[in-house]
């Protein structure tokens, strides 16, 4: 199917490689991408790294009629998106207006990312409560955020995974190699910050703690990767608390992996509640421990004391460094848990699996069934004639059903042949809750994704 995304805010982040990560899995598992990105940024660049050709539009938040228009026109193009999905506030607002000039009805979708609500009312409100499917990434956003019921019934959550080849790349990095390019000492002890530099981060709050943490722990350097709106105010914050020395800002790196060979511990110091923040999984799927807040859907993955410490104030901050710099041995112990957590329950594989599957049930729901059937193949299920009907069984998944001689005539005809569009003989009344029944029993599915390299 064609999905037409956008993409909010022109500074790459978190949530920007999150969302990188989820249109490569997108793209593999046979839908085509196109990603609506704002002029003038670095999200445009990035995303044509990975063969993505955006379209780029003017500035959600300041020229919010120009995009809608520019949106309005691909979607009404003859072969526009099957599905549109706005991933933020202010370009949920956009797609909200530009809906109201499109004579075509694509699939909605809110894919929400952030952890701050919407406005009470407005243009992005109104388009969650008008999709057709809502995606929490969290399940303390879903409850803080929708908890209306008109949204429920439309909701699922996919939390952020992380990518197998991205853990298996890292860990071929050598640590001193990658101190040594980061201008890190080789025997330091390194609290890493990976995001974006912008005041719900709560950097700030990880830059006073090293205060501290310095005249307490010789060897102990703050590395802070990542750019943004706060960068000056924080070099100024490093200058005035005398920890140049000991603090170094890399900037955006396109490539992380020697930021994170070359850390000790992991912290993210947040001020909002963010819902499962991609950095802090990265970090403990290469057997870092993590320092995080105890907010949002960061205690849905981050068990205190066993894989990491979550803080609730500035002094539990720092408490929780000097910890794991008084105890290394410790600090190892939880690093591996981390890895264990992330690798038994949260990979990108995982996650996209699930997305795609609620994409695609969604589609059977909404679409006509002639778009998902085209997509969508046979498993290896089984099927048994009865003297009334007959059974359809997958093994994958242990699922079974009844089916009356009608709907088991076709769907046995359908199974035979491999082709899923002559489900479509089946009578009118039954068949998109046949299809439904088919595809949730994992009989019909989409093709196995293609391996894509690192």
């Amino acid at each position: 199917m064609r999905i037409l995304v956008t993409i909010s805010d022109r500074v790459w982040g978190g949530k920007h490689q999150f969302m990188l990560d989820t249109l490569l899995g997108l793209r593999d598992s046979g839908h085509s991408v196109c990603p609506v990105v704002e002029d003038g940024g670095l999200v445009e660049s990035r995303l044509a790294q990975f063969g993505f050709v955006p379209l780029t539009v003017a500035p959600f938040a300041e020229d919010r009629a120009a995009a809608a228009a520019a949106i309005a026109k691909e979607v009404n193009a003859q072969d526009g998106p099957h599905i549109v999905c706005a991933t933020g506030r202010h370009d949920a607002a956009v797609m909200n207006v530009a809906m109201q000039d499109c004579h075509r009805s694509p699939m909605t979708v809110f894919y929400r990312l952030s952890a701050f609500p919407l406005e009470k009312s407005g243009d992005a409100k109104e388009f969650a409560e008008r999709a057709d499917l809502v995606i929490a990434t969290s399940v303390e956003q879903a409850n803080r955020l929708f908890n209306h019921k008109e949204l429920h019934k439309n909701m699922v959550i996919v939390t952020s995974g992380v990518d197998r080849k991205f853990i298996q790349h890292v860990i071929t990095v050598d640590p001193e190699v990658a101190r040594s390019e980061l201008g890190i000492p080789v025997d330091a002890f390194v609290f890493t910050v990976s995001s974006r530099l912008s005041w719900e981060k709560g950097i700030d709050r990880v830059i006073r703690a090293m205060v501290q943490v310095s005249k307490a722990v010789d060897d102990a350097v703050l590395l802070l990767t990542g750019d943004g709106p706060e960068r000056e105010k924080l070099e100024q914050l490093v200058r005035e608390l005398d920890l140049s020395g000991r603090t170094l800002f890399t900037g955006h790196l396109p490539d992380v992996s020697p930021a994170l060979a070359a850390t000790d511990v992991a912290v993210l110091s947040t001020v909002v509640p963010e819902p499962q923040p991609l950095a802090l999984k990265e970090a403990m799927a290469v057997a870092k421990p993590v320092i995080a807040s105890r907010t949002g859907g960061i205690p849905e993955f981050v068990t205190d004391g066993d894989n990491g410490l979550l803080v609730s104030d500035d002094a539990e901050l720092v408490e929780a460094m000097l910890a794991l710099t008084a105890d290394r041995e410790r600090a190892k112990k939880m690093g591996r848990r981390a890895q264990e957590t992330i690798i038994g329950g949260h990979l990108f594989e995982q996650r996209i699996r699930h997305l795609a599957h609620c994409l695609d049930r969604q589609a059977i729901r909404k679409m006509p069934l002639t778009v998902p059937l085209d997509e969508l193949v046979w498993d290896d299920a089984r099927v048994r004639d009865e003297e009334n009907g007959g059974f359809v069984f997958v093994p994958r998944t242990s699922a079974i059903s009844e089916l009356s001689p009608e709907i088991y005539r076709i769907v046995r005809d359908s199974f035979l042949s491999r082709t899923p569009k002559r489900l479509l003989g089946l009578p009118k009344t039954d068949v998109t809750a046949t299809v439904e029944m088919l595809h949730e029993m994992g009989a019909l599915m989409r093709p196995t994704p293609p391996t894509r390299a690192q």
